[in-house]
């Protein structure tokens, strides 16, 4: 990710790098999303993040900049989170900013706000529990599951759906290439 149009990767905490079914306790974060913010911080890529509800994080995102739906009058999927993180990292070109989110509502305030939008179908719709019993879930059970969350993000406008935030390094990999290109989100 060397040379990166890329402005800002921000994640819409919930549902990406914390457990879909968090409140306002300090969760601990998703096993898969360390190994991704290491691999963004390492590339010296601007990383912020918000939540759609006041949010305690964990000690490990508190690096990071960091809004919630206290900090504006408008909820998603209004723009307003979003770009006030982008604003908080210096980021005016929206429309090179990525917005990762497991809901709807996160992706289309990304959308609104002009950014790219990545969903995570899986660590967005599926509560700690069943991901945690994921491995032991017959087959076409989880295709079920995986299709209907995969289906509420892409009916939401989403440019990219994956699992989780594990996945995440193909596509910044290409939307860096369609901006390069200059295509817009």
């Amino acid at each position: 990710m060397l040379q990166t149009q890329i402005e800002a990767v921000i994640f819409d905490v919930v549902g990406t790098l914390l457990p879909c079914d968090t409140q306002t306790t300090a969760p601990p974060m998703l096993a898969q999303a360390a190994p991704v913010l290491k691999m963004l911080t390492l590339a010296q890529q601007d990383v912020g993040l918000f939540s759609q509800t006041p949010l305690k994080l964990p000690s490990e995102l508190t690096e990071y900049a960091y809004r919630h739906a206290n900090d504006t009058q408008r909820a998603t999927p209004d723009p307003d989170l979003p770009t006030l993180v982008a604003l908080a990292m210096q980021s005016h070109r929206l429309n090179q900013c990525i917005l990762i989110s497991g809901n709807s509502a996160g992706i289309e305030a990304g959308l609104r706000a002009g950014m790219w939008t990545v969903g995570t179908a899986l660590s967005g719709s599926l509560n700690k529990n069943v991901l945690a019993q994921w491995p032991q879930l017959p087959p076409t059970e989880q295709d079920q599951l995986r299709m209907q969350a995969t289906m509420a993000l892409l009916n939401a406008g989403a440019h990219y759906v994956i699992d989780a935030v594990d996945e995440l390094l193909p596509c910044l990999t290409d939307i860096n290439q369609r901006l390069k290109k200059g295509e817009r989100a």
